[in-house]
């Protein structure tokens, strides 16, 4: 007896084929978006935990400029009274509790932290990932070396010198002999001193408030379009 000779239905077989084709692809594909879409929603939420550390950070910021520009005023006045020969008045009265205000910056780097751990390749845009970056890892290391000088110098000579040459039984800080402390040089030399590192620190402090302003908006318009 002859072998019979099964006939292959190509059209049929090529249809199955594609199908499964289709099926692999689509399951590919879905998978895909699907990671997407998870990828982005950390990527905004991250952004978006940045961008409320930032806004928070802006709050105290906006304190210490008014903090440093006070006391860089108080610090001028009295240059110019120890130069001019000029008598306490009541201008300088009021400044002179600031001799006693220290500064610091309270920093929210959590959500930055958190941001190092899933990496920083979570912020798929490169431009405002280096912005991210260039914040926290330089200009806050900026503030917060100089600040330390700032701190150190206030309490090993500021405050020795207010514990020793004023009154402080009230908060009006008032000079105990205003002559001979305004014709002292170790006194001048101390506010001069406090002068210069704080009027450093207030420029730092201006130029965040604005690097951390920008960046909030540019964050914001990454949200919205990933959004």
């Amino acid at each position: 007896m002859g072998k019979k000779v099964k006939t292959i239905n190509w059209r049929y077989a090529l249809g199955e084929l594609l199908l499964i084709f289709l099926g692999i692809t689509m399951a590919i594909w879905f998978n895909n978006w699907n990671e997407t879409q998870k990828s982005e929603e950390i990527e905004v939420k991250s952004m978006r935990e940045i961008k409320s550390a930032i806004q928070q950070d802006l709050r105290d910021i906006n304190e210490n400029i008014l903090g440093f520009t006070s006391r860089v005023t108080l610090y001028e006045q009295i240059i110019q009274h120890i130069e001019e020969d000029l008598p306490m008045n009541e201008g300088l009265q009021k400044k002179l509790p600031y001799l006693q205000g220290i500064t610091t910056f309270l920093s929210n780097t959590g959500p930055y932290e958190t941001l190092k751990s899933r990496g920083l390749e979570t912020i798929n845009n490169d431009d405002l990932r280096l912005k991210i970056s260039l914040y926290y890892d330089f200009e806050y290391e900026k503030i917060q070396t100089n600040e330390r000088q700032h701190y150190e110098h206030a309490i090993n000579y500021l405050k020795p010198m207010v514990m020793k040459h004023f009154d402080l039984s009230n908060y009006s800080l008032e000079p105990l002999n205003y002559e001979q402390l305004f014709n002292n040089f170790e006194f001048e030399q101390t506010i001069r001193w406090a002068l210069r590192i704080d009027s450093y620190m207030l420029e730092l402090y201006k130029s965040l408030q604005v690097i951390g302003e920008s960046l909030v908006e540019e964050l914001d318009a990454e949200i919205t379009r990933i959004d």
